[in-house]
């Protein structure tokens, strides 16, 4: 196996067996064959562990990692980045696939590209190929520095489209194992902050299938979502709009989760940092409504 030019792609995979070998045959199945696939199994309890071997013992470019406990998925990834040895990482979720030609196709992008940006990530499809693109396919492929991201002039999609520098990702430690959600973001930001830019390629070189049944909005997300806003608030309070965008996300997540405080003071906040968007206040004055109407009936409910 050549080392230079190889890329290590990353599954990190629980109680999926089921879905995994459509993950695992994108990835053996690509036009560029100067790969290693290194599937990263999270205490699964099904047989995920007899799926992977059998394509261990038919495939010397993949191999089997075991964790000994559920960790996660940021753990799991930083397991695989470990154990990989190419200088550029993908890492591809078990519940989607790539196209033939990603990484052939990514990988003639970086070398084309001056000055090589952190990360490529390119466009996907939603479900299937030719349906939906997870971002306008009328936009142009562009660099994306800092003040975009912060300034939300961006469409930013998830690991499974990156393309990425294996000597970045590792100065920055990988994915950070205090967090169970925004993984992803967190790891952009901290990519960005260290002056590295990214590249977007609008064409969909990816399948992401949503699984059904996984809801967004859950009192972990929410408590990810607040620490992602405190780790990085000192960084990012002078991007008044990226700010606002993250207030106005916990509002509204704390006003479906019932909050209607936590709903109301991060509304306000919101309108604070963006005074243009009127329409935060108009929610902060509904957020502080709706609380007064809920204890309204709590108490009428106690006086009976």
């Amino acid at each position: 196996m050549n080392k230079e030019g190889l890329v290590s792609i990353i599954i990190p995979t629980y109680n999926r067996a089921h879905i995994l070998p459509r993950a695992i045959e994108s990835v053996l199945n690509q036009t560029y064959q100067n790969t290693e696939l290194i599937i990263v199994d999270d205490c699964s309890s099904d047989n995920t562990q007899e799926v992977a071997n059998n394509y261990c013992n038919k495939d010397k470019r993949v191999s089997y990692i075991r964790n000994k406990e559920n960790l996660g998925q940021s753990f799991s990834r930083n397991e695989g980045i470990g154990y990989s040895r190419g200088a550029f990482l993908m890492f591809l979720d078990d519940d989607c696939e790539y196209l033939p030609e990603k990484v052939e196709e990514e990988i003639t992008l970086m070398s084309s590209l001056s000055p090589q940006p952190a990360i490529i990530y390119s466009n996907m499809w939603s479900e299937k190929i030719g349906s939906q693109a997870l971002c306008p396919l009328n936009k142009k492929g562009k660099y994306i520095f800092k003040d975009d991201i912060l300034n939300c002039k961006y469409y930013i999609l998830g690991p499974p489209s990156w393309f990425c520098k294996r000597e970045i990702i590792k100065r920055i430690n990988g994915f950070d194992v205090n967090f169970y959600k925004y993984v992803d973001l967190d790891l952009l930001m901290r990519v960005i902050f260290t002056g590295e830019c990214l590249y977007f390629h609008n064409k969909p070189l990816a399948i992401v299938h949503f699984v059904p049944g996984i809801s967004e909005r859950t009192h972990k997300n929410l408590f990810y979502r607040e620490l992602l806003l405190e780790k990085h608030f000192s960084k990012i309070k002078k991007y008044k709009r990226f700010l606002s965008y993250l207030y106005w996300r916990i509002a509204k997540d704390s006003f479906h989760l019932g909050d209607s405080k936590k709903a109301r003071d991060y509304c306000w906040k919101a309108f604070i940092s963006s005074p243009l968007k009127v329409e935060y206040l108009f929610k902060t004055i509904l957020f502080s409504f709706k609380k007064l109407k809920r204890n309204s009936l709590v108490k009428n409910r106690e006086e009976r």
